[in-house]
């Protein structure tokens, strides 16, 4: 990316800001942004809320938490009751106490259950619910402003490499096409000449070791003289 192309990102990255606090100062102001915002951020609220009960107040391990801890007190208060020695029948009877009693505690604890009221979320005050939702607009604003400069870099990007990738394929082309009229140009200077034009360039012959050669001449040179005897 250019260095012009980043001063200016830069520049309007710096810009957005203030005009983030404008647009939070004005849309205080105005009746209708008002109505807006505080519609809003009450909704956005109410959803936080919730969503902080749900995690961090289950209720069903509130519910569990709170019955294993009374569990364990009149564990240790019964323990606590009990005598040392105990006739059979007095056993039985005890037995019998501990589980009518555990009966009933878990039939309130079903029907407790059921008439549970849901949490009650208190709304925010006015002023509150202007200042939450003049910031998510700031913020908003801050952000969109980011993702457009973010979509367009990469934008300018692909179109720098497709130019680029373009520029080269032009370039291959006509270097083919100079290579062909050379060619051509060569083979009609051939022709001129009167010499044989060949389409493709004669491979070179690989010439042969110098002893060889020099083993070449010795036979020719033996040839000639059986002969001239």
């Amino acid at each position: 990316m250019s260095l012009t192309l980043k001063l200016a990102s830069l520049a309007i990255r710096t810009l957005a800001k203030p005009v983030a606090n404008t647009i939070k100062s004005r849309a205080r102001e105005h009746d209708t942004f008002r109505k807006v915002f505080i519609r809003f951020a009450q909704s956005l609220h109410r959803v936080d809320m919730r969503m902080r009960l749900g995690i961090l107040h289950d209720a069903a391990a509130q519910d569990r938490m709170h019955a294993r801890e009374a569990a364990e007190q009149a564990k240790k208060k019964a323990e606590a009751e009990t005598p040392t020695v105990r006739s059979e029948a007095e056993q039985r009877r005890f037995e019998e106490e501990q589980k009518a009693k555990a009966e009933g505690k878990e039939a309130p604890k079903d029907q407790k259950e059921e008439k549970k009221p849901k949490p009650r979320i208190r709304p925010l005050s006015e002023s509150r619910a202007i200042e939450l939702g003049a910031n998510f607009a700031s913020e908003s604003f801050i952000f969109m402003v980011a993702a457009g400069l973010l979509i367009f870099e990469r934008w300018w990007s692909r179109q720098k490499e497709a130019a680029k990738d373009e520029h080269v394929v032009e370039r291959i082309s006509t270097l083919e096409e100079q290579a062909e009229k050379i060619s051509y140009l060569e083979r009609e200077i051939l022709r001129l000449r009167g010499e044989k034009v060949e389409e493709f360039p004669p491979q070179k012959k690989e010439e042969a070791p110098a002893a060889d050669r020099t083993t070449s001449r010795e036979g020719e040179k033996q040839q000639q003289v059986a002969v001239s005897s």
